[in-house]
């Protein structure tokens, strides 16, 4: 066994020549008469064989060194007439193995050469199958790209209708922008991340109004997350299946499906949360067992929960992920720095609470509570107990199976089929498993709207195209047809884009219908109707259009900051007792759709206020548009003039 040994820097003393060996009486070596030109290196060599001019092995104490440097030496045993089963050949050209132990070559000559056993990477192979070049990659990227740039744009400002949700983050962006977290008392009910990328973008942009109204600017935002999300799937599928074919197919099925395109379009915390997570995942595969990709990976995890707290149900799962693309020696070490990278960062939004005092209820009349507040852990133990009134499992499921039955086949089909087959390759248990923890969260039997689906939709696109690519192959075998897999995988994106298309085109047709002029209708009504001064109830969704110079519902006139959130107006002491007195005659306008006059006639003893200002009111004007969208007009007839 050969040992090396560093050894410190050399000092000219008498402690190192005293430990030269004796020298030879030899030409060109030291003796007593040049023994003051003898070398005081204890590393210099001290045997020279005299007739052939070569050194010899130094001996001490039963070694033999092989090999000096100015700052290590080498070192092995010898031991003759000890036998050993050796561990391969001996290095060609080695002279000083005959010389110790003469018998050796002949044992390496008639022994077996141990092998290392085949071993099976949790990481996938890094070649392609199919060799194809780089600029032909680029070329197939960039054209599908360019479809979703395409499909996901044209009418993103028409279709769909502005949603109630898309306007609270918007006016939350708004917000930021005026240095609060919410125009009215932020009740914790989402972390505020992902409006202030908002808020960071519009500003960015040109503003809130460079593309229209102030959805309109924030939709642009989701058509670059949603081509940066292609982008990630696509480079997952790849890095998964080694195939270009696998990765395109999972490209269109994330991109294309009507539910896609509907949803991604709307300014919705989901689609940022999925983008961060994607990207969390991909640096995860990319980087195997590197501790500052897996940093990374976690920080990028974390920016996706404080995007939409609902991700944290990946956590698990994706644990699994970092044992998968960690070394064994490496692997402990990497788990606990993902789980601490990204907890210590989720649990800002914890300590933003704490900092605020408003982290336990104020029920409890704790003795540093002196006021009423609101609450981190009230508002999640009410999201928690929410029935589903407002939204269940059952509704969305037939919005989903109207919107693509295929998209929800492929969640179920293939789920099964990468359970099965993670037993050998454990990569396609880690997407069953992504996809089985969500699937948990939207069957839990809380409320479910339709878009809660958003982060499903990429994971049922890798879990799709990996099972394909897993059973093509598999065919391509049995049948012996190199070129069947890549067959079908044509096949199968032959029929998926027309039956996409015809999806899009009914019942709605996402291309043409125009929902939103509705609403923009409503802005431009008010701008030229209602006085300035006038306390207006309105949709989330009207609300930076109406309190930022230049908006929709102001143009170059004086601003609406009257103009109050029905939900508000209703349930907001600072608004209902102080502004209004809790009187409904100080109510002038009620811009009312049918989703408000639904929540008013659903909560009328949480919503009296606004029930008797419909009741005291005239129709004053309405619009009807595309896909059934309303809005109602409604001015109050006052019993007392209202104070100015």
């Amino acid at each position: 066994m050969t040992a090396f040994h560093r050894t410190p820097k050399l000092q000219q003393s008498e402690h190192s020549s005293a430990k030269l060996p004796s020298s030879h009486s030899c030409h060109g070596t030291p003796t007593e008469e040049n023994s003051d030109r003898a070398p005081t290196s204890p590393l210099a060599p001290t045997k020279v064989d005299c007739q052939r001019g070569q050194h010899e092995p130094e001996g001490e104490g039963g070694t033999v060194t092989l090999h000096k440097h100015t700052s290590f030496f080498v070192r092995t045993v010898s031991r003759s007439g000890y036998k050993r089963l050796p561990l391969g050949k001996a290095i060609v050209g080695t002279t000083l193995i005959p010389k110790v132990m003469p018998e050796q070559q002949k044992r390496i000559a008639v022994s077996e050469t141990r092998h290392m056993p085949k071993l099976t990477l949790a990481a996938p192979a890094m070649a392609i199958s199919q060799s194809v070049p780089a600029w032909i990659e680029i070329v197939i990227i960039c054209a599908v790209l360019m479809g979703v740039l395409v499909t996901h744009g044209l009418n993103m400002f028409g279709y769909p209708h502005y949603e109630q949700d898309e306007g609270t983050y918007v006016s939350a962006a708004w917000a930021i922008t005026h240095g609060w977290l919410s125009p009215y008392p932020y009740g914790y009910g989402h972390p505020p991340l992902a409006w202030v990328q908002l808020a960071g973008w519009l500003q960015f942009s040109g503003g809130f109004f460079a593309f229209g109204t102030a959805i309109n600017s924030a939709r642009v935002l989701m058509l670059l997350m949603t081509l940066a999300s292609g982008l990630l799937v696509y480079a997952l599928a790849r890095r998964l299946s080694a195939s270009h074919l696998t990765a395109v197919l999972a490209l269109v099925i994330f991109s294309f499906s009507p539910l896609s395109i509907t949803f991604q379009r709307e300014v919705l915390l989901d689609n940022f949360a999925t983008f961060w997570f994607l990207l969390s995942l991909c640096l995860l595969l990319y980087r195997n067992s590197r501790l500052l990709w897996v940093v990374m990976a976690a920080l990028c995890f974390g920016m996706a929960v404080l995007s939409k707290e609902v991700l944290l149900i990946l956590l698990p799962a994706t644990l699994y992920g970092v044992w998968l693309h960690t070394t064994p020696f490496q692997r402990s070490f990497g788990l606990i720095a993902f789980s601490y990278t990204a907890i210590a960062l989720i649990s800002g939004f914890v300590l933003l609470s704490i900092l605020k005092g408003e982290l336990l209820p104020y029920e409890w009349h704790l003795p540093w509570d002196h006021h009423a507040h609101l609450s981190l852990l009230n508002t999640y133990i009410g999201q928690v107990q929410r029935g589903q009134d407002q939204g269940s499992i059952a509704q969305a499921w037939a919005a989903w199976i109207n919107g693509d039955p295929l998209l929800i086949m492929l969640s179920i089909a293939p789920l099964v089929l990468n359970v099965l087959i993670g037993w050998w390759k454990r990569i396609h248990l880690l997407l069953a498993l992504l996809s089985i923890s969500f699937w948990v969260l939207l069957l839990r039997g809380g409320v479910i709207f339709p878009f809660y689906i958003l982060p499903l939709i990429p994971l049922t696109a890798l879990n799709a195209a990996l099972a394909f690519h897993m059973l093509s192959k598999w065919l391509s075998v049995v049948l012996r047809l190199d070129l069947l897999h890549v067959l079908l995988g044509c096949c199968v994106l032959a029929a998926l884009v027309p039956y996409d298309f015809q999806h899009e085109l009914a019942p709605f047709n996402l291309f043409t219908l125009h929902p939103t002029s509705v609403q923009t209708q409503t802005l431009i009504w008010i701008r030229t109707h209602v006085p300035r001064t006038a306390v207006v109830v309105i949709n989330p969704n009207l609300y930076t259009d109406l309190h930022e110079q230049d908006g929709e519902g102001v143009g170059q006139g004086a601003l609406y900051p009257y103009a109050h959130v029905y939900w508000n107006v209703a349930l907001d002491p600072a608004v209902r007792d102080t502004l209004l007195r809790d009187n409904w005659d100080r109510i002038d306008y009620v811009i009312a759709d049918g989703e408000m006059l639904g929540d008013i006639n659903g909560y009328k003893d949480r919503m009296k206020i606004l029930e008797q200002a419909l009741q005291h009111s005239i129709l004053v004007k309405e619009f009807i548009g595309d896909a059934y969208e309303y809005i109602a007009i409604y001015q109050v007839k006052h019993i007392y003039s209202p104070p100015v």
